[in-house]
């Protein structure tokens, strides 16, 4: 089973990989902390509701490629009853990392994690939305700018060794600074009644 600081220390070479740790903008408090960014992605898909079975609640979906495919729906869902064919159920998915660097003594080691989710009232079309963010914050212990190589160690004692993408934002960082690493999934879904005919 993973731990929060496992899946915190992965998420850091997932960073590292994606942007590397060095600063796109400097703080307002140059001395403290070291901005980083984000690297975010979205998606949106849409599909037309075919037809809904209320008994067994599966609603039969025709996607935007005209594939149509059968989701079975928890009891958890409120309001299927109003799922009607011909309405558009749109599911929009985001996925961000950011990170920052902060000098000793600014920032502390350690792991959170929090998750978000919200329904549809009773009566209305279905919709839900739910979001996670984890973070961890982790100490530089070595840094190998001819290998592009940072090696951060977690809260809990643990250490990876990443490579960074772009050796070049590796430029104002040292041992010893903390990297805070953020990472946010969020999904929502909605059902939007047919068009008017």
């Amino acid at each position: 089973m993973q731990t929060k600081i496992g899946r915190g220390l992965a998420l850091a070479a997932l960073a590292a990989s994606i942007a590397g740790f060095a600063p796109r903008a400097v703080a307002d408090d140059e001395t403290s902390r070291v901005k980083g960014e984000t690297i975010a992605d979205s998606a949106t898909v849409t599909a037309t509701v075919e037809a809904v079975d209320l008994d067994k609640r599966i609603v039969t979906l025709k996607g935007e490629n005209g594939e149509i495919s059968d989701l079975k729906v928890g009891k958890e869902v409120r309001n299927l009853a109003q799922v009607k064919k011909g309405d558009q159920v749109v599911a929009t998915y985001h996925e961000a990392i950011a990170y920052e660097v902060f000098k000793p003594g600014t920032a502390m080691p350690g792991a959170n994690e929090a998750m978000v989710a919200e329904r549809a009232k009773h009566g209305e079309k279905p919709a839900a939305g739910v979001a996670q963010v984890d973070s961890v914050t982790a100490t530089i212990t070595a840094i190998d700018k001819e290998k592009s190589k940072v090696t951060l160690k977690g809260p809990e004692g643990h250490s990876v060794t990443v490579k960074v993408k772009d050796p070049k934002k590796l430029e104002g960082v040292s041992v010893g600074d903390l990297v805070q690493l953020t990472y946010t999934q969020a999904l929502a879904i909605s059902v939007k009644p047919a068009a008017a005919k």
